[in-house]
C-alpha cells in the first residue's frame, strides 16, 4: 500500500509538475532572448518597480498567477542563469505570494472551502488568508526598495550576482539591437539556456520529491503531529486534530460544526488559522522545504522556506488575534 502511494506520487511529479517545470523554463528563457519580458512586465510595473525588481522577477511574479510551479520554475531559472542574483530572487520569491495565492483561490478556495464552510465562513477565511498573503507580499516589496537597487540605475551595488546578472540583460538586449539576430536564433538560444538550467533543476527536484514521497508514504513524519502549542476548548478543538492530520479534513471538521451551529464562522475560520500555526513544523518539512530545495538548492532553498515560515507564522497570527478580538 505504502509503496504503490510512493508510485503515485512520482507518476503525478511526471505527468503534472515536471511538464510545467519544462515548459516554463523553455517559456522563459526564449521570452528573456526575445526581449518580450519588458512587454509583459507592464502588468505589475508599478510593483516591480517599487520593489527594484528586474523585469524577469517582474514576469516570474505575475506567472504564479497561472501556476506556483511555472512562477517557481521561472525564478529558479533566472537565478542558475545568472540573470538575478540571490538577494533577488528571496525578495521576488515572497513578492509573489499574493499572486499566488490568486491562483490558490481559483484551484482550491472556490472549488473547495466554500462549499465546505459555507459562504460566510467561507469568504471570512479567504479574506484572512488574502490579508496574509497582501502582508507578505508588502513586507518583500518594502524590502526589496531598501535592499536591492534599482535594476535600471547605474553603478548598483546590491552584490556581484546582481549586478553581472543585470549587466548580462543589458549586454544581450544591446547586441541584440545591433546585430538583429533572426527568431529562430534566439529561439535556439533560449531553449539552449534552458537545458542548461534542467540539468540542474531536474534531477534535484526528482531526488527530493522521492525522498519526500517515501517519507510520507511509511509515516516518518508521524511523531510531529502530536506536538501542541495551544489547545482549544470544545468542539472546536476537533478542527485543529483533524486540520494537522489533513488540511481538507479540517475544513470539512470546520463545516460539520458550523452546520450544527455549534461554532460560529469567526471561532470557525480562527480554530483553521490556530491549525495552520500548529502544524507549521509538519508543513515546513513535508512541503515547504523539499519544494524549495528541488527548485533553488539547498543553501536558497533553505533560506527562503524557513524566512517564508517566518513570515507566514508572524501574520497568521496577526490575523488569529484580530478574530478573537
Amino acid at each position: 500500500m505504502s509503496l504503490s502511494t510512493v508510485f503515485l506520487k512520482l507518476e503525478y511529479l511526471f505527468t503534472h509538475i515536471i511538464p510545467i517545470l519544462v515548459l516554463a523554463i523553455t517559456l522563459a528563457n526564449v521570452l528573456s532572448e526575445l526581449g518580450i519580458i519588458d512587454k509583459i512586465a507592464w502588468i505589475i510595473r508599478p510593483l516591480v518597480r517599487f520593489a527594484n525588481l528586474s523585469p524577469e522577477s517582474g514576469l516570474a511574479v505575475i506567472t504564479y498567477v497561472a501556476s506556483g510551479n511555472a512562477g517557481s520554475a521561472m525564478l529558479a531559472g533566472f537565478y542558475e542563469n545568472g540573470v538575478i542574483g540571490e538577494k533577488e530572487t528571496i525578495i521576488a520569491s515572497f513578492v509573489s505570494s499574493f499572486f499566488s495565492f490568486l491562483n490558490h483561490v481559483f484551484v482550491y478556495f472556490i472549488p473547495v472551502v466554500i462549499p465546505l464552510l459555507g459562504l460566510q465562513a467561507g469568504i471570512l477565511y479567504i479574506s484572512a488568508r488574502m490579508f496574509i498573503s497582501l502582508c507578505v507580499t508588502a513586507t518583500a516589496a518594502i524590502a526589496g526598495h531598501f535592499i536591492l537597487s534599482n535594476p535600471n540605475s547605474v553603478g548598483s551595488n546590491t552584490g556581484s550576482n546582481e549586478s553581472s546578472g543585470r549587466t548580462k540583460r543589458i549586454k544581450n538586449v544591446e547586441k541584440t539591437k545591433k546585430t538583429g539576430e533572426r527568431v529562430e536564433k534566439k529561439v535556439k538560444k533560449g531553449v539552449k539556456r534552458a537545458v542548461k538550467v534542467l540539468r540542474k533543476i531536474l534531477p534535484r527536484l526528482v531526488l527530493v520529491y522521492t525522498i519526500t514521497a517515501v517519507l510520507i508514504a511509511y509515516n516518518a513524519f508521524k511523531p510531529l503531529e502530536s506536538f501542541r502549542v495551544l489547545s482549544l476548548p470544545g468542539q472546536a478543538s476537533a478542527i485543529v486534530a483533524a486540520g494537522i492530520a489533513d488540511t481538507t479534513s479540517g475544513f470539512a471538521a470546520a463545516g460539520s460544526l458550523l452546520a450544527s451551529h455549534v461554532i460560529t464562522p469567526a471561532q470557525a475560520v480562527a480554530a483553521l488559522l490556530l491549525t495552520s500555526i500548529i502544524s507549521m513544523s509538519v508543513v515546513f518539512v513535508r512541503h515547504s522545504l523539499p519544494g524549495r530545495i528541488a527548485y533553488f538548492g539547498v543553501r536558497l532553498g533553505l533560506k527562503i522556506a524557513l524566512i517564508s515560515s517566518i513570515l507566514n507564522v508572524v501574520y497568521t497570527a496577526l490575523v488569529l488575534v484580530l478574530l478573537l478580538h
